[in-house]
């Protein structure tokens, strides 16, 4: 199994940027529209323009400008939505209704659409001149299944609030993972949605180094988040490269319910997880992709844990929510070191 594809849909998206400023001598354009779905659509509309190309599903960005269409307009007919001031130049439309009221854009993983929830199909790529008004609608034809893969790590070693990972080779780590909506996530029960990953849509599951083992949604991974003083491998642009680490599904109660069928979907409650001791650098690759470079050394220190699911989801720990006094949150703080060494002594306490 090509475990370096887990990082290609990641979308390290917060959605609660603030509006670039204009300055006091720079003239401004102003965007307007309508919110369009399906019937008579309720809830909280967010409407985005991020910058071009940027944006779900593409990958990592943070919106330029937010607004929303709250569902008391939307319940009286009124779906209009308004940038008064936006500077002028290139954007990407993008937005969604949240249906059943579980989004909290000042919440890192609840940032972001779930089941229920109406999108686009795609965004839309628009020009706003100074001192012009744009006029676009946003359609929303799509409805999203499933809510985000959120969960908890659970087994021995959890207790400490910190797991550490092993960078040896030689040493097999794993862990196990809870469905977990922590009484947050509105639209279904928690669950693991599992299915054959089939990127470029020929209706065959990818197994791209040909061991005979499929990729499997929902990807794992650990993501580095180097402290000041580490270093990274640095993209083309001077930016930062991501450096992620891949973790594996254990398969097997899965592939009697798949059967190799890409459209075929199983439902679990946990997950086993084995992690793969190769750290990558991901970079952007000129044509809007993504490169993956394997390192020679997972860089020591501290990660967080990513799931994306099938329709582009995301959950990770730790995650803002575990910084709240709650003990049903407190999961959600859980940390994850990757130490020098491959013994029980370097600490692995999840094996």
């Amino acid at each position: 199994m090509n475990c370096s594809r887990v990082a290609l849909f990641a979308c390290f998206l917060v959605l609660g940027g603030c509006p670039q400023e204009g300055g006091p001598n720079k003239p401004s354009g102003r965007l307007q529209g309508q919110v369009v779905g399906p019937g008579s659509p309720r809830g909280d509309a967010y409407v985005f323009l991020f910058a071009p190309s940027e944006g779900p599903p593409r990958g990592q960005a943070v919106p330029r400008y937010v607004t929303a269409v709250p569902d008391l307009r939307l319940g009286t007919g009124d779906a209009r939505f308004l940038f008064a001031e936006v500077n002028p130049g290139p954007y990407r439309l993008w937005g969604f209704l949240d249906a059943n009221g579980d989004v909290d854009l000042s919440v890192d993983v609840l940032a972001q659409p779930g089941a229920g929830d109406w999108l686009p199909a795609a965004g839309v790529e628009l020009e706003i001149p100074a001192g012009s008004v744009v006029e676009h609608e946003l359609t929303l034809t799509q409805r999203r299944r499933h809510d985000p893969p959120a969960f908890r790590v659970t087994g021995e070693g959890t207790d400490g609030g910190v797991v550490t990972v092993p960078d040896s080779l030689l040493s097999l780590t794993s862990l196990d993972v809870e469905a977990e909506g922590l009484g947050l996530l509105r639209g279904e029960e928690a669950r693991f949605f599992v299915r054959l990953v089939d990127r470029d849509g020929d209706g065959n599951a990818d197994d791209l180094n040909g061991d005979g083992v499929p990729e499997l949604f929902p990807q794992f991974f650990l993501r580095f988040m180097p402290r000041p003083g580490q270093t990274v491998p640095m993209q083309t642009d001077g930016g930062p490269s991501q450096v992620i680490v891949p973790l594996v599904i254990n398969p097997v109660p899965f592939v009697p319910i798949l059967q190799g069928d890409v459209t075929r979907e199983a439902s679990a409650t946990s997950l086993q997880l084995f992690v793969v001791p190769v750290a990558q650098a991901v970079s952007e690759a000129t044509d809007g992709g993504q490169v993956l470079t394997p390192l020679a050394a997972m860089p020591v220190g501290e990660y967080q844990l990513w799931a994306l699911s099938a329709e582009g989801a995301f959950w990770y720990i730790p995650n803002a929510l575990g910084a709240r006094d709650s003990e049903v949150l407190h999961s959600q703080s859980l940390r994850f070191e990757i130490v020098r060494g491959g013994s029980p002594d370097a600490g692995n306490p999840i094996r």
